[in-house]
């Protein structure tokens, strides 16, 4: 195949690809949008984790209540109050990071 005719399937094919979806972007730029998506979702993240680690640490506790005293009701009276805990906790973080986009949004609008 000669050069011109190589030259014009490539530019044919440049002009037919299909365009980003977001527009042209950068790899700069991708990275600053990644950075600034992770920043505002971070506090989302570990949320899950802390809940089941606060269910599982009072399952524990109840655990061994119940090996102590040779019982059998420690561990779902603590497993229950570590998940009531943990749902608490949760609901608090969101909430709390909630008013404060709201508070963010309103400075930005006015």
């Amino acid at each position: 195949m000669d050069d011109q005719r190589e030259k014009e399937i490539r530019e044919y094919a440049e002009r037919k690809a299909a365009p980003p979806l977001f527009g042209k972007s950068k790899p700069h730029d991708d990275a600053a949008e990644y950075q600034r998506v992770m920043q505002e979702n971070a506090p989302y993240l570990t949320l899950g984790i802390q809940m089941a680690l606060t269910i599982v640490a009072f399952a524990g506790l109840g655990w061994w209540l119940d090996k102590q005293n040779g019982t059998s009701f420690w561990i779902g009276i603590c497993s229950g109050f570590g998940a009531v805990a943990g749902l608490g906790y949760f609901l608090l973080v969101v909430l709390r990071i909630e008013k404060k986009n709201e508070k963010k949004k309103h400075e930005v609008q006015g």
